[in-house]
């Protein structure tokens, strides 16, 4: 009896150590795929340098159309979108604050790294859509945004672009889609730790 406890124990720490390494170094990075949970599980241990390789998500623009600055002594503000609600009211804030000030705005989208040939092209064409519907419902008192979808973590996108643009403020919703925000904390909050820059969350807290 007692061997069976103890195949028993050394299986559930196998899996566990599978399943944290998928969740803190492939899902964070940006891979959504849940199948990782499936070969974090069968390969426990093992799937550690697996995951650490795949966790170093490259950060990639692949679809940048510039917008027009107004003038340069404007806040520049970056505002990441994923077309969730709260995304969406983090830009009407910033239609709604920012009207007449903003000097630059850039809007970002960041799409799977994990996803390749038609997959890839079918998301960044739905994101491209989504970016663009966004852009005809601003108002004329901003201006021309630039819009970007980018490949990577959000996270570590969002924060890059706001480094290729040198923005004044980040704006992001408080919460996204998707089953990994829930269980690993937003984006938003991972922004709030790491980035040097203001950060404007949907719900209007600021850091």
């Amino acid at each position: 009896m007692a061997d069976w406890w103890s195949l028993l124990l050394v299986v559930a720490v196998w899996v566990t150590v599978g399943l944290v390494t998928a969740a803190w170094f492939v899902i964070r990075a940006g891979h959504a795929h849940l199948l990782w949970y499936v070969v974090g599980a069968l390969l426990g241990p093992l799937f550690i340098p697996i995951a650490v390789e795949r966790g170093r998500a490259t950060t990639r623009p692949v679809d940048v159309r510039a917008g027009r600055p107004r003038w340069t002594g404007g806040a520049r503000v970056l505002v990441g979108l994923d077309g969730s609600p709260d995304s969406d009211r983090a830009l009407r804030a910033v239609a709604r604050i920012l009207a007449g000030t903003a000097g630059e705005l850039v809007l970002v989208s960041v799409t799977s790294p994990d996803r390749v040939g038609r997959d890839a092209e079918d998301e960044q064409r739905a994101t491209r859509r989504m970016l663009d519907e966004r852009v005809r419902g601003l108002p004329a008192d901003l201006p021309e945004p630039t819009t970007e979808v980018v490949v990577g973590h959000p996270a570590d996108a969002l924060l890059a672009t706001a480094e290729t643009h040198d923005v004044d403020l980040l704006v992001v919703g408080r919460h996204g889609h998707g089953l990994r925000d829930r269980l690993l904390g937003s984006v938003a909050e991972d922004l709030t730790r790491r980035s040097s820059r203001a950060v404007l969350l949907g719900s209007l807290t600021t850091r």
